[in-house]
């Protein structure tokens, strides 16, 4: 685990040594994809609990034939 941790701070150290510009950069490239999957995940998630709520308040046919007189 330390050496996970180590890399990381070596990567980070790295990274806020480089010019602004470059940083933006480096973190658009990483970002604009996850931003994205994320983006396509939600809307399936969304799509589904939308058709799961359509289906509870679908007008359903009257039942003929149960009328009480």
């Amino acid at each position: 685990m330390s050496s996970i941790l180590q890399f990381w701070d070596r990567l980070e150290l790295w990274l806020v040594t480089l010019p602004f510009p470059v940083q933006v950069v480096i973190m658009l490239a990483m970002g604009i994809p996850l931003f994205l999957a994320v983006a396509v995940v939600v809307e399936k998630v969304a799509n589904i609990m939308v058709d799961r709520f359509r289906v509870l308040v679908a007008s359903r046919p009257a039942e003929t034939g149960k009328e009480v007189r």
